[in-house]
């Protein structure tokens, strides 16, 4: 099959989840990446992308990527020319905002489109538009509500509000993207995790942005009422709006520290010796997080985790077997569960790191997600 995927913007790292499935699958299918705007700081990724927005040739290679993302819209037929001209057997698109240019190209082309959504896409449908831009936004999604074959979503929470969005339920499936489990693995024998029976303080790992929806603020309160009684460091992997109040609440927690942004092999390394990692994400301004992939990433690695119990993000995990699960915004009752896991007795926190490697690699896996999405590519070609 020859696929063409697309989005509106493509920046690598962080946002892998849109070619990992085409680098697993690309020795037996066809993929090309269309985007408007890319900037990819990753040499290892192979599958082709084209760009909409010119980037190589003068003025356009003077303008930072923030200048040329500006001139997107004007771009917007080159890129459905561009998609067409790939003659593909199914456009796959991801988020359904920016979709006319894959709508059109679907169109023009007659070709199946698959879109998968993710969350803020779904949404901008939910939420009255009070701008120009928010407007925009809900056409777009509109029209790929409209013109999609079938509708992924990452997880039965987002599929859910989906529905209350105007998707319609015969054409949409959920389909967990997955973690790639050949990349993140437990350590080397001997090189394990520490767990709190160790003479090392455990490490609690947070990894993503620093802002009210992932946490940030709610882990640090819980792990600074934590520390005198259960002692532990905790290391935020991450950027974000959050930072310098972060940094400065806990210029006197020596315990706590910030790596700012890291590459991914740096976050492995953290996530193979992290004792727990938490993600406290939460409602913010109506929106939830709607998977969580970052916590498939650490129980890959064999750490066990912590999260709110928010929008998606217990789909990611099996309570009380691979992590536990918290009361949204109970910053009590997650200062409570970070310190259940540090002071786990070792044979039961072995047998949680066993448990979330296994959850992973039999649920959540990128491997398994590619059979699926191979199977959805397949089956809208009738």
């Amino acid at each position: 099959m020859r696929i063409a995927l697309t989005e509106s913007r493509l920046v690598l790292p962080p946002t892998y989840f849109t070619l990992s499935h085409a680098e697993r699958l690309k020795a037996e299918h066809e993929f090309s990446m269309f985007t408007m705007i890319a900037r990819i700081d990753d040499p290892r990724v192979s599958v082709p992308v084209q760009q909409s927005v010119p980037h190589e040739r003068w003025p356009f290679s003077r303008m930072s990527f923030r200048q040329r993302e500006l001139l997107m819209p004007a771009f917007m037929p080159r890129l459905t020319r561009q998609i067409v001209r790939y003659t593909p057997d199914v456009i796959h698109l991801h988020f359904a905002t920016w979709s006319l240019a894959a709508v059109k190209a679907a169109r023009s082309s007659g070709t199946p489109l698959i879109t998968t959504v993710h969350g803020a896409d779904v949404a901008a449908a939910l939420r009255t538009p009070h701008t120009a831009m928010e407007r925009w936004h809900q056409r777009n999604v509109a029209a790929a509500r409209t013109a999609s074959t079938r509708v992924l979503a990452v997880s039965e929470y987002l599929a859910g509000r989906a529905v209350r969005a105007g998707f319609d339920p015969s054409r949409l499936e959920v389909h967990y993207l997955g973690v790639d489990a050949d990349y993140f693995t437990p350590a080397a024998p001997g090189a394990e995790a520490h767990s709190c029976a160790d003479s090392e303080l455990p490490l609690v790992l947070f990894v993503g942005a620093l802002s009210v929806l992932k946490g940030a603020r709610d882990l640090v309160r819980a792990s600074v009422g934590l520390v005198d009684t259960v002692p532990h460091r905790l290391v935020l992997v991450g950027e974000g709006p959050l930072e310098k109040e972060l940094r400065s609440s806990t210029e006197d927690q020596p315990h706590v520290s910030f790596t700012g942004s890291i590459d991914r092999e740096a976050v492995r390394e953290l996530m193979r010796t992290a004792t727990v990692f938490v993600l406290p994400t939460q409602e913010t301004r109506g929106q939830r997080e709607s998977a969580g992939l970052v916590l498939l990433e650490a129980q890959a690695c064999g750490t066990p985790v912590v999260a709110y119990d928010s929008g998606g993000t217990t789909e990611m995990f099996r309570k009380d077997v691979t992590g536990v699960a918290v009361p949204e915004k109970d910053t009590a009752a997650l200062q409570f569960a970070i310190g259940q896991v540090l002071a786990m007795p070792t044979t039961e926190y072995i047998a949680m790191r066993t448990a979330a490697r296994e959850f992973v690699l039999t649920e959540r896996s990128l491997a398994l997600s590619c059979t699926q999405l191979v199977d959805h590519y397949r089956d809208v070609l009738g």
